[in-house]
């Protein structure tokens, strides 16, 4: 999953997909927050994480799967 904005979109997507037992892999390098408030998407990336989310990025996603 990547996208606009972390802390908006793809953390309502993530914790769908999470809900419907979907394994979730979160791209941080391919996300961007908004960040009305200082912090808003490193405590989404946190919740993310603790809902199951798997956090990585672009990189490594490529050298697990060439």
């Amino acid at each position: 999953m990547g996208g606009l904005a972390t802390d908006y979109c793809v953390k309502a997507t993530v914790l769908d997909a999470l809900k419907h037992k979907l394994e979730t892999i979160v791209l941080i390098d391919a996300c961007r927050a908004v960040n009305v408030h200082p912090g808003d998407g490193d405590r989404a990336i946190l919740e993310m994480q603790k809902a199951g989310a798997i956090i990585s990025t672009t990189q490594e996603i490529i050298k697990t799967n060439p």
